[in-house]
């Protein structure tokens, strides 16, 4: 496995870029979807993969058994630091581990993505990496779903304007 792989430096940057955060966060919370999963796609379609499959079996393990479980903790010990704030740094060191964790949650994926067939990137195939990860996850695209989606379309769509690849 590489830890350190063109997804990872995507997804730290792209992550970073305006209205992506938000848009991941509501995302993830207003609709179950996994932010990593979401960039995946967009790098997919950027590089020109076009994902047949946006999950992934042993990352989807290591999301469930590791990420998430550890997220909980995080959220639990974010309550208790707003009311002691000796709570700031194991909240600190379990946003580390988290972070550690998706970076191995994105190896795994970067892996899978190498697979994939390669053709000419384009926001036609991050549309439908992105398509194909929401009917996975039975996940109806309405007006509200196509709207949460724009900023990331939008940002994807300008790494593609620049030929800017990660």
């Amino acid at each position: 496995m590489q830890l350190k792989n063109d997804l990872w430096d995507f997804a730290l940057n792209f992550y970073q870029q305006p209205g992506i955060e938000q848009s991941c966060l509501e995302l993830q919370n207003e609709f179950g979807l996994s932010i990593n999963r979401l960039i995946f796609a967009c790098w997919g379609g950027i590089q020109g993969y076009a994902l047949e499959s946006i999950t992934c079996d042993e990352a989807d393990h290591w999301q469930k058994e590791m990420t998430h479980p550890l997220r909980g903790v995080r959220y639990k010990v974010r309550e208790r630091k707003q009311q002691e704030s000796e709570y700031e740094a194991c909240y600190q060191k379990l946003r580390q581990a988290e972070l550690a964790c998706e970076q191995i949650e994105l190896a795994l994926l970067y892996q899978q993505g190498q697979k994939a067939k390669q053709t000419q990137p384009s926001l036609e195939i991050i549309e439908e990496n992105l398509h194909s990860y929401l009917k996975s996850k039975k996940v109806p695209i309405d007006k509200e779903i196509l709207g949460a989606l724009n900023p990331l379309l939008q940002a994807a769509n300008t790494y593609l304007s620049t030929n800017h690849k990660e």
